[in-house]
């Protein structure tokens, strides 16, 4: 039976030189500094706040991962080193804001814990930097996280782009089959096109590598050829190409045209979303005459990624006035970002596509233009992840990501726990088709969208209470589109649906405008 394990983007660079797992020998000196940075980085910049002996502790317990005899806990003033519940050693207990000093006594553990066990003593230093900062990730919320520093070159190749040549691949059968080539890319230049088998890579033969391992050995530095050996597709000849690398960015913007409607799918916010956006939207409107009936931007099961692309996403489509707010602890958390006068797609009609998986920065952008009355949105109600985390690059190499704002819609309600809730929720059966539903259903519709709007401080048992009225739906069924094309051409329908949530938008400013005068 023919197996696809998976596909690849064969376009990454080749592993980062920063790769901890590369690093054998021990250093109680770079221990230090790594967790000096990560104690003092949680306590100023995580959204709750919490005492460096609580992020340190747990940071310590991670020990147990490395060898489970071991353990590490706080009595009497002292911080104890047990194995197997007998003391090791003790030492003194720094003070509960000192960071140096907590980090210093991390090291002095992880080096007693050395010599007390031999599991430890073999463990690579990526081994025990990532058991003990999984600890401390273990007691803030779900989003944040701690990427060793081979996964965090892969993110930082995800977010930023990479050198390589251009080509989606899979695995089948043991063989490595191309999927598709970017435009314009070497890979397309060479001739590389989809069915093509790559057979060998600088000489190296692919049958029965893993895509992951493939795709190394197709990846290197910018401007440095890889030498492939092709079999063309339908049983062509067997060719040798010299292909150079160069910096690629994945692409996350695909579009299409439906019945005139444009239709572009945003796969995730990388750095170059907005503007390969835009460009789409440009040349669909091209193709389309130079006018778009609609526009359906489908983000189901985008998961997010980086916050301001999907601001500049939003931007592009409101003219002037607010986009988005983040509050946090730390003051450079809170934020307030706003349009400019430039915008496109002009009085085209936009409707959004999310689902239960669509999360974070996807929600961002479908809030903003839903609040502003310049999109309706269709599906079910989103992940709920409306919180932004802080990236701080490690001195291994790898980074740690803690959550330290959330963000506000321009109605003023916080995503975080909540989501955003369609105009039109198709994850719960209509009682009348979907025009009747829109006419006779108008007042509930918009006593929702007001009951939303009021969700101004996390409460997950409310957030919970109100998802109820559009459950998450996790798939991604043809029917939403259809539906979005249909009201996207019938222009009655499409002010129906809009009209709840532009109501509970200008309730929703009326009563904060009153509250700000009270």
């Amino acid at each position: 039976m023919t197996t696809a394990l998976c596909c690849v983007f064969a376009l990454l660079t080749a592993c980062s030189s920063t790769d901890g797992r590369n690093e054998r020998q021990y250093s109680h000196d770079k221990t230090e500094e790594m967790f000096k940075q990560a104690y003092g980085h949680v306590q100023e910049r995580f959204i709750e706040p919490l005492g460096m002996d609580t992020i340190a502790l747990a940071g310590l317990s991670g020990l147990s991962v490395v060898d489970g005899r071991m353990q590490v806990t706080s009595r009497d003033g002292a911080i104890l080193l047990l194995k197997e519940g007998r003391e090791v050693q003790s030492f003194p207990r720094p003070k509960d804001n000192d960071s140096k000093g907590w980090a210093t006594i991390t090291a002095d553990v992880v080096d007693r814990a050395r010599l007390a066990s031999p599991v430890s003593a073999a463990a690579l230093p990526e081994d025990i930097y990532s058991a003990l900062m999984n600890g401390v990730v273990g007691i803030l919320d779900q989003y944040s996280r701690y990427e060793s520093a081979k996964a965090a070159a892969d993110e930082r190749e995800g977010r930023d782009g990479f050198g390589g040549i251009g080509v989606t691949i899979r695995t089948e059968n043991g063989q490595t089959l191309v999927v598709e080539t970017l435009p314009e890319s070497p890979a397309a230049a060479a001739g590389l096109q989809a069915g093509d088998q790559i057979t060998h890579a600088d000489g190296m033969p692919l049958a029965g590598l893993a895509p992951q391992d493939v795709a190394h050995l197709l990846r290197g530095k910018v401007g440095v050829n890889v030498v492939v050996d092709v079999l063309k597709a339908g049983g062509g000849a067997s060719v040798r190409l010299s292909v150079e690398r160069v910096h690629i960015v994945p692409p996350t913007v695909l579009g299409r045209l439906e019945q005139g409607v444009a239709v572009i799918r945003i796969r995730n916010f990388n750095r170059r979303t907005s503007a390969d956006l835009e460009d789409e939207i440009e040349r669909l409107e091209a193709l389309q005459g130079g006018r778009l009936p609609g526009l359906v931007l489908d983000m189901r099961n985008n998961p997010g990624g980086l916050l301001d692309q999907a601001v500049q996403a939003a931007d592009l489509f409101l003219r002037n006035g607010p986009v988005i707010t983040t509050r946090g602890r730390h003051p450079a958390a809170n934020s307030a970002f706003a349009a400019d006068s430039y915008e496109i797609a002009k009085n085209v009609p936009i409707v959004i596509l999310i689902n239960g998986r669509s999360a974070s920065a996807s929600e961002m952008l479908a809030a903003a233009l839903q609040d502003r009355g310049r999109a309706i949105v269709i599906g079910s109600a989103s992940h709920g992840k409306g919180s932004v985390q802080n990236l701080q690059e490690m001195p291994n190499g790898g980074e740690l990501v803690i959550t330290w704002s959330r963000m506000y819609s321009p109605a003023g309600y916080v995503l975080d726990g909540l989501g955003v809730l369609p105009n039109i929720c198709t994850s719960v059966p209509f009682k009348y088709d979907a025009a009747a539903m829109l006419h006779y259903e108008q007042d509930r519709l918009v006593r929702q969208f007001r009951d939303w709007r009021r969700y101004d401080r996390v409460d997950l048992g409310l957030a919970n209470t109100l998802r109820r009225s559009c459950p998450a739906n996790f798939e991604s069924p043809d029917s939403d589109l259809t539906l979005a094309a249909k009201i996207l051409l019938e222009p009655a329908m499409y002010g129906m649906a809009l009209a709840p949530s532009v109501k509970a938008t200008a309730d929703a400013r009326d009563h904060a405008e009153i509250r700000r005068r009270s």
